[in-house]
C-alpha cells in the first residue's frame, strides 16, 4: 500500500492590546481607554496577522505472512514541514512489527486442553514532533514604549534557525495468551519510548544574546512501561454469564537532558503547572518526567530540618528543587459484567496506589487561618528538627529546644519562606479506590417488541457515576488536574487548587435500535 497526504493550515488573526479597564464584568477589548488601544502587528494596518503551516508526506506499507502464523508489517513514512528551515525540513521514520502464534507453530503445547492460543509480538517504530510555527525565526513585535510612531522591536523569543523534528523511537514486546477453554485470557506488554531533540521553547539563558527566552533542541527523555490485562469468564451458561476483566498499568520515566543553561540541581519547568506559591511541574536531569519542584526545608546531611536559632522555626531552602513524584506506583482497573437472562450488571473500579498530589487549596486555606491545620494554632510546641548553629553537620548536632507558638508568629509560622514552604504541602502515596461507574439494564424480550416494525432492541438502563471514593488524600478528590488536557508535558496532574470533587452522578435511560 501506498499513500500521500497534503495539508495546508492558516490561521488568520485580529487582536487588540489596551489597559485602564472600565467595566470589571466585561472582556471586550472596547472596554479599555481607546487612548491605550494599539492594534498589534499587522492588524494597524487592517491586515489579518496570519499563521501558515504546510505538510506533505508520503507513505508505504509491506506486509506479508507465513502459513496464517508469522506475520511481518512494515511502514516508512517521507514527511516534509514549512516549520522548519530547509536544511531540516525533510526527514522520515521508519516502522516494522513481526509477530508468530506460537500455539499454531508447535501444536504439542494445546495438548492437555490447557494452553489454547499463543502469541508473541514486537515491533520498533518512529515518528516525529512538531512545534508552533514561526519558532525558527525571531520575529518584529510591537514596541510599546512611549513614542507616538509606532515602533517594533525584537519581541522575548530568541526563536532558532536551527530547529529540527523531535524524534521518537518506541520499541515493545508483548504475548497474548489463552487457557482452559478460553476461560482466562491474559496480554502483557513492555514498551520503551526513547524521545530525542525535544524542542524546548521559553527557557532562560545569557541575556548578553539580546532575549529573554530561547528555544533549541535541547532536550530529551525516556518513558518506559509494563501492561498486563487478564481477562476471566469463570460462569458460562445459556441464562448467566460472569465477565472480569484487569488492567493493569506500571510507568517509570526519566529526564536525560534539559537546557545546558539550566544547572543540574534545578527545573526545566512548565509555566501552565504554576498555579500557586513556588510548586510547580519540573524535569530535573536524571529524575522522572512527574516531579514536582518547589521550595523546600533546609536540611543538614542526616536529612533533619534545620532550625533558625533567632525564631524557633525551620529554614527554607527557596530554590526549585524536587520535592514529590506525582507518577503513581501503578494503577489497576477492574470490570466487572454479571449477566443474568435479560438483566445485565456491570461495574468499574479504579485503583491507584502512590503519587503524590500538591495542595495548593490547603495551602491558600492554611495562609488565611482557614485550614483545619490552623486549629491548634494556640498551642505552644517544639517544631522537631536541630539548631543550624554551626554543628548542625556534626554528630551531635543541637536539638531544637525552641518554643513557640503559632498564634502570636503567625505572619511567619503560616509564610511560605519563613515556616512552611510548599513541601509542606504535598501530600505523599496517595491511594484511592473509585467506583468509576455502575450500570443495570434490562433488555425487553424479542417477543414484546416483534410487533412494532422496524424495532430490533430495546432496553432500559440506570447508570450511577462516582458513587464511592475511599482514599486517604486529604483534599476534596485525588484526581484532580490543575490545568486541561491542552497543558504541554506530561500535563498538571497532581496539582490541586481549588479543583472541585468529581460529582456523584445517577443517569436513567433507554436505547433503542431500528
Amino acid at each position: 500500500m501506498v499513500g500521500t497526504m497534503w495539508q495546508d493550515y492558516e490561521t488568520r488573526e485580529f487582536a487588540v492590546s489596551g489597559n485602564s479597564l472600565k467595566d470589571s464584568s466585561s472582556t471586550d477589548s472596547s472596554n479599555t481607554l481607546p487612548g491605550t488601544r494599539t492594534r498589534l502587528l499587522r492588524n494597524y494596518y487592517g491586515l489579518p496577522n496570519e499563521s501558515n503551516i504546510q505538510q506533505i508526506a508520503y507513505f508505504g506499507e509491506f506486509a506479508v505472512s507465513y502459513d496464517n502464523v508469522i506475520f511481518l508489517n512494515y511502514t516508512h513514512r517521507f514527511e516534509s514541514a514549512s516549520i522548519f528551515p530547509k536544511a531540516n525540513r525533510n526527514y522520515n521514520y521508519p516502522g516494522v512489527s513481526l509477530s508468530a502464534i506460537v500455539s499454531d507453530i508447535f501444536p504439542v503445547l494445546k495438548r492437555g486442553n490447557f494452553l489454547d492460543y499463543a502469541k508473541i509480538r514486537g515491533s520498533l517504530a518512529g515518528t516525529a514532533r512538531l512545534p508552533d510555527p514561526y519558532l525558527n525565526q525571531s520575529v518584529f513585535v510591537n514596541n510599546q514604549a512611549s513614542s507616538p510612531i509606532p515602533a517594533y522591536s525584537y519581541g522575548y523569543y530568541n526563536n532558532n534557525p536551527n530547529l529540527k523534528p523531535e524524534t521518537q523511537t518506541t520499541y515493545e514486546v508483548g504475548t497474548e495468551l489463552k487457557f482452559l477453554n478460553n476461560l482466562v485470557s491474559l496480554e502483557a506488554a513492555y514498551y520503551n519510548t526513547h524521545n530525542k531533540n525535544q524542542i524546548s521553547v521559553g527557557f532562560r539563558a545569557s541575556y548578553a544574546t539580546g532575549y529573554v527566552l530561547n528555544t533549541q533542541n535541547a532536550a530529551e527523555s525516556r518513558n518506559q512501561g509494563l501492561e498486563i490485562s487478564l481477562g476471566i469468564n469463570p460462569i458460562r451458561s445459556r441464562d448467566w454469564n460472569w465477565d472480569i476483566h484487569f488492567n493493569f498499568n506500571h510507568m517509570w520515566s526519566k529526564v536525560l537532558n534539559i537546557p545546558a543553561s539550566i544547572a543540574d540541581s534545578l527545573d526545566y519547568y512548565v509555566s501552565d503547572t504554576w498555579l500557586y506559591a513556588n510548586a510547580r511541574a519540573g524535569y530535573v536531569r536524571h529524575r522522572p518526567t512527574t516531579v514536582i519542584t518547589g521550595f523546600s526545608y533546609l536540611r543538614n546531611n542526616k536529612g533533619q530540618v534545620l532550625i533558625n536559632p533567632s525564631t524557633g522555626l525551620p529554614m527554607v531552602d527557596q530554590n526549585f528543587l524536587p520535592i514529590g513524584d506525582r507518577n503513581p506506583s501503578f494503577t489497576l482497573g477492574t470490570i466487572n459484567s454479571l449477566r443474568y437472562k435479560n438483566w445485565n450488571l456491570s461495574f468499574l473500579w479504579d485503583l491507584k496506589v502512590g503519587g503524590d498530589i500538591f495542595n495548593a487549596t490547603d495551602m491558600y486555606l492554611t495562609s488565611i487561618g482557614k485550614s483545619p491545620r490552623t486549629a491548634d494554632r494556640k498551642v505552644s510546641r517544639i517544631i522537631k528538627g536541630v539548631l543550624n548553629d554551626g554543628n548542625q553537620n556534626t554528630d551531635h548536632p543541637t536539638a531544637n529546644t525552641i518554643v513557640v507558638t503559632p498564634y502570636n508568629i503567625s505572619t511567619a509560622y503560616y509564610n511560605e519562606t519563613a515556616g512552611m514552604p510548599d513541601e509542606e504541602f504535598v501530600q505523599k502515596h496517595v491511594n484511592y479506590l473509585r467506583l468509576r461507574d455502575i450500570t443495570l439494564s434490562y433488555t425487553l424480550p424479542q417477543y414484546m417488541i416483534s410487533k412494532v416494525n422496524g424495532l430490533k432492541s430495546l432496553s432500559f438502563f440506570a447508570t450511577g457515576n462516582d458513587l464511592l471514593l475511599f482514599t486517604n488524600y486529604n483534599g476534596a478528590d485525588p484526581s484532580v488536574n490543575g490545568n486541561t488536557a491542552g497543558t504541554k508535558g506530561v500535563g498538571g496532574f497532581g496539582f490541586d487548587y481549588g479543583t472541585l470533587a468529581a460529582p456523584k452522578a445517577l443517569n436513567v435511560g433507554l436505547r433503542a435500535s431500528f
